[in-house]
């Protein structure tokens, strides 16, 4: 039976779209959340167990002070379903939707991440818009729309491939498999993930990024159902679990906590797979929009389980006691106190070019440590807004030139390269790591913030920061030796 039309104004949907915005920065689901709980309860390595600890308490604390669960609020990304029956009345739709993102960013006090030009100026756009949007035209006279916050520590880890027409599920899963093993560490595990299957190359990798607003199933779960696609999504989170990469590549029993295929019709001569990756802040939300109401599908709250924190045998560590840390060994778990300085991409290039033309730096880096974060802006009555690490790797072209200049240290998350090592080695310094997404937390333990270079920067601007009893652990130490 045909359905009446229905006029929904674009002005809603922009009110609409910054309310999920918010929501999905501030909490996981609850399927999420039972998955990561469930991983902590289990976890049998107790640097991992303690990983999964500050994750949870994370949650914790976003979901009381309202602010982001991890600094890198994302790109957002939506998909909207537009009943046939549905007249649109107002501004552009697409207009409407950034809009609510703008609002969403500015009001909220959420890290702006979007540069407009991608290849030459990266100017940011300063608002976090424009969205990715993907609207799709479906019968009925409701819009139905599913938001994504995707940070790019975990997006950068994404694979698209195009397999043999009959490689089949075997080699499917051991692509997967081997995605998990070269890039899990990077992108704050444990991970889930999305897997894309079929259509053409760009259409596997949309499938990809749906796949994660699919509910996350447990191993048990899965274990129950004949479905074949399950299967493969059984045993691909299994074979994950056993490379033992764990909690921040730590180790550990949990290294993928979901696993979500779609697939589509393809052509006879090609299998085009993607595989997507979300770190554990799987972040997102949905609604359903009709003429006289809205439904939102999220809970605005649930019940936190029973942690307890392991926090304990931490050496506390001053960064200006340069022998003490020359000194540590590749696994201590650290409380560092003492005043040190922000830096990420955009600075490092800065900082580099500098260099080459033989002027002053902004910052003395003798001796001093650099904490590769990008903060969100603080709200009232805030030090600083959540402030968490970015993936290291993409300083390691900048990191050796400013080892040899003096620099002591770094503080990130996930690997570095044989280059990094050898001149950590060389200098006799190290590379602290800390716990990727877990802003809030990392954020409460700044007491001194302030930019100090490179304002123009926004989020990645030099900070000055005094820090106390910040949580690290000695990745790669003074002699080279890697954890």
């Amino acid at each position: 039976m045909k359905s009446t039309i229905s006029t929904i104004k674009t002005e809603d949907i922009t009110e609409i779209i910054s309310k999920l915005c918010k929501h999905a920065n501030l909490y996981v689901s609850q399927d999420v959340y039972n998955q990561l709980y469930a991983a902590y309860l289990k976890e049998s390595y107790m640097e991992s167990k303690n990983v999964l600890w500050q994750i949870l308490e994370n949650m914790k604390i976003a979901s009381r002070t309202k602010r982001p669960i991890c600094q890198d609020t994302g790109f957002v990304v939506v998909f909207a379903e537009i009943g046939q029956d549905v007249r649109l009345q107002g501004c552009d739709f697409e207009d409407a939707i950034n809009l609510g993102v703008e609002k969403a960013y500015t009001r909220n006090k959420f890290r702006y991440s979007i540069v407009q030009d991608p290849i030459f100026e990266r100017t940011n756009t300063n608002t976090n818009a424009p969205a990715v949007i993907h609207t799709k035209i479906i019968p009925g006279n409701t819009i139905r729309l599913s938001l994504v916050i995707k940070g790019c520590g975990s997006e950068n880890a994404g694979v698209t491939m195009m397999l043999k027409p009959f490689a089949g599920a075997a080699e499917i899963i051991n692509s997967a498999v081997e995605a998990v093993r070269n890039s899990a560490r990077n992108s704050c595990p444990p991970v889930r993930l999305g897997i894309g299957i079929g259509g053409t190359m760009d259409y596997a990798s949309f499938l990809s990024k749906k796949a994660l607003l699919e509910p996350v199933r447990s191993e048990e779960e899965l274990a129950l159902s004949d479905d074949k696609v399950s299967r493969m999504e059984l045993e691909i989170l299994r074979r994950s679990n056993e490379l033992k990469i764990g909690a921040s590549g730590f180790g550990g029993d949990t290294t993928v906590f979901g696993v979500n295929i779609l697939s589509y019709p393809t052509h006879i001569a090609a299998l085009p797979v993607a595989i997507n990756f979300s770190c554990h802040a799987s972040r997102y939300a949905y609604v359903e929009v009709f003429e006289d109401q809205v439904k939102y599908k999220f809970q605005p709250d649930y019940e936190f389980g029973e942690i307890s924190s392991i926090q304990e045998n931490l050496k506390n560590i001053n960064v200006e006691d340069i022998n003490a840390i020359k000194n540590l060994k590749k696994g201590d778990r650290i409380s560092l106190s003492g005043y040190i300085y922000t830096a990420r991409d955009a600075a490092h290039q800065k900082i580099i070019e500098t260099i080459k033309n033989g002027q002053e730096l902004p910052i003395n880096i003798k001796n001093k440590i650099i904490y590769y974060a990008g903060p969100c802006p603080p709200a009232e009555n805030e030090i600083i807004g959540p402030a968490g690490p970015t993936t290291a790797f993409r300083m390691d072209k900048f990191t050796p030139t400013l080892m040899d200049m003096g620099l002591l240290g770094s503080i990130g998350k996930g690997k570095r390269n044989n280059e990094v090592t050898e001149s950590i080695k060389k200098n006799e310094g190290v590379y602290f790591v800390t716990t990727g997404g877990i802003a809030c937390l990392l954020s409460s333990k700044i007491k001194e913030a302030e930019v100090v270079a490179y304002p123009e920067l926004g989020a990645e601007a030099i900070y000055r920061m005094k820090i106390e009893d910040f949580p690290v652990t000695v990745a790669i130490d003074s002699t080279g030796d890697s954890f």
